[in-house]
């Protein structure tokens, strides 16, 4: 599990790190809280995704799939805003995907979770 957190907070900054080169409007200082994540990690497939709302109140969605050089996968990355209203985005691989609430990650940038 440690090992599963460090790999999901590793790559979500390294997604944030590229973001900005496809999304203007993304910075990490820009960042309210990490609402939701997803993770499939196995030896086939190292792919990440995460649901960022921003101060402002725009929602992006983040997904980051791992480079492995000697499976022959590259490193992919990719960024969409969310439309008002939409919690998670469509998935291709929707039945896979568990989605949770990234305290970790939250936690490590500095970010509390606000109390209704």
């Amino acid at each position: 599990m440690v090992e599963q957190i460090a790999a999901d907070l590793a790559c979500f900054l390294r997604a944030a790190q590229l973001a900005p080169t496809m999304q203007s409007d993304f910075a990490l200082a820009k960042v309210g809280r990490v609402e939701a994540a997803w993770q499939v990690d196995t030896l086939d497939d190292a792919t990440f995704g995460w649901v960022v709302a921003i101060r402002d109140g725009r929602r992006f969605y983040l997904e980051y799939t791992m480079e492995d050089a000697e499976a022959g996968r590259p490193e992919e990355f990719q960024v969409s805003a969310l439309p008002d209203g939409r919690t998670y985005p469509e998935l291709d691989r929707a039945p896979g995907v568990h989605w949770y609430t990234p305290d970790h990650i939250n936690k490590h940038l500095g970010l509390v979770r606000s109390t209704p």
